[in-house]
């Protein structure tokens, strides 16, 4: 069972990559490792109510859709590059 739990930890965190950015998970940090996966989603619980990320490729673009619980902020980390993440919705197509 134990090591059960260790493979889901490590596909939010790593496939998904749902990470805390900040001391107290006070900031998240997403920063997804996909490879061939083309459609991809889930939530996780988180202490100010849930983050969820969804994970779409169409044709050469992938569409982001991420939510942060309120009183959340963070970060997208998509090869190489920085996008900031407001609590709520927040899509990108990239």
């Amino acid at each position: 069972m134990v090591s059960g739990c260790i493979s889901n930890i490590e596909f939010f965190r790593t496939v998904l990559g749902i990470d805390s950015g900040a001391s107290g998970f006070s900031e998240i940090k997403i920063e997804p490792h996909l490879g061939t996966l083309t459609k991809v989603s889930d939530e996780i619980p988180h202490p100010n109510g849930k983050v969820a990320v969804s994970y779409l490729l169409t044709g050469s673009k992938w569409k982001i859709k991420i939510n942060l619980p309120q009183n959340t902020s963070g970060r997208l980390v998509w090869k190489s590059k920085t996008y900031l993440l407001k609590a709520g919705d927040n899509a990108f197509v990239i």
